[in-house]
């Protein structure tokens, strides 16, 4: 007998992340997929971060005994099963009732480590009592610092490994394109982690906070929205394991530079100080590639996963892991890699034809 989940996934099995982006489109609310979807102002940098990954071109190695492609790699030394990693995304309740119990299923699933943001719509503890789940507390401080210490302290006691500091949203002003008058959430929709009758988060971060703040967490601090090759150093100077090379999805400054484009530069002023991750774009497994030969450990993906959320819940995102893991080891195969975490640097080029 079919189950109506079988029948569900067999729906969209072919389907490419492409095509997922577009079934959630349909099921979607207008202001849900706008709130997902869009970018800032004219979205300069959320449809450069997707273009930019396609002008490195690949540089394939021949007669390379690939017959096994090992996709696993570590992560501030947690392995994981492929370097993919769930990017912090808020209010998942949104796209599918499961909402962030799905995501964690679902990365559970796949070996990997899920990003839990302070916008979580599911508590942090119902997210840690998923089987097998790794995951790590991504940080939007508040103002009280002792508030935001006892956020940090209470995901710490759930379980999380460490916690992804965003530095990359300096203003409170939504500047995303839509959808128009800025984002409505519904009364329904509660943030559990959020301290009591805490407003706005803390706009202004500086090093001296960063610092302070590593002085009462447990756990380590990874920096979220690092661009500029300086800050990296600072980064690395201050002992930081590990940082994202990230323009906040093209969702804060538009005309900020493309994670593809910097992150060599990046990886060339830290040399192996730190660890690097990368997001923004990454849609397809020759990108994952693409970001390892440019010198990232891993990436985070994040829209796609919302879209599988929304077209069927863990089913969903558990065909973009599927999607994403076969062109990533049939993309590494063709290029002569037998393993991920020894991807040259000279497997990419970039294009001087303007592409």
């Amino acid at each position: 007998m079919t189950t109506p989940l079988a029948t569900e996934t067999e729906r969209f099995e072919n389907a490419t992340l492409a095509e997922m982006e577009a079934f959630a489109a349909a099921v979607l609310p207008s202001y849900v997929r706008d709130y997902y979807g869009s970018g800032a102002r004219e979205e300069q940098t959320f449809r450069g971060n997707l273009a930019a990954w396609g002008r490195w071109w690949l540089v394939p190695r021949m007669l390379v005994d690939v017959a096994r492609v090992s996709l696993a790699t570590t992560v501030l030394g947690q392995p994981i099963a492929l370097p993919i990693m769930v990017a912090p995304m808020s209010l998942q309740k949104l796209a599918h009732p499961d909402g962030e119990l799905a995501t964690a299923r679902a990365a559970a699933e796949a070996g990997t480590i899920m990003i839990v943001s302070t916008s979580t719509t599911t508590p942090i503890e119902e997210i840690a009592a998923v089987p097998e789940l790794a995951f790590w507390f991504q940080l939007y401080p508040f103002p009280d610092f002792e508030e935001t210490v006892g956020m940090i302290d209470r995901a710490v006691a759930a379980g999380a490994k460490a916690v992804c500091l965003t530095v990359d949203a300096a203003s409170h002003v939504d500047a995303k394109r839509r959808p128009r008058g800025g984002m409505h959430t519904p009364d329904w929709v509660t943030f559990p982690m959020h301290p009591a009758h805490a407003q706005d988060t803390l706009a202004t971060l500086d090093w001296p906070y960063v610092e302070r703040l590593r002085g009462r967490v447990s756990v380590p601090i990874v920096l979220k929205g690092i661009l500029h090759p300086d800050d990296a150093r600072a980064a690395a100077d201050m002992g930081i394991p590990a940082v994202v090379v990230s323009n906040h999805g093209g969702r804060t400054l538009d005309g900020a530079i493309t994670t593809a484009e910097i992150l060599p530069e990046i990886a060339d002023a830290v040399g192996d100080r730190l660890e690097l991750l990368v997001d923004g774009g990454i849609r397809r497994g020759a990108d994952v590639i693409r970001a390892l030969a440019l010198g990232a450990r891993a990436v985070l993906v994040g829209r796609p996963f919302l879209w599988g959320l929304a077209v069927a819940g863990q089913a969903g995102e558990r065909h973009v892991f599927a999607t994403l893991r076969k062109e990533l080891e049939q993309d590494a195969r063709s290029c002569g890699i037998a393993d991920v975490t020894r991807v040259p640097r000279d497997l990419v080029r970039i294009s001087r034809l303007g592409v």
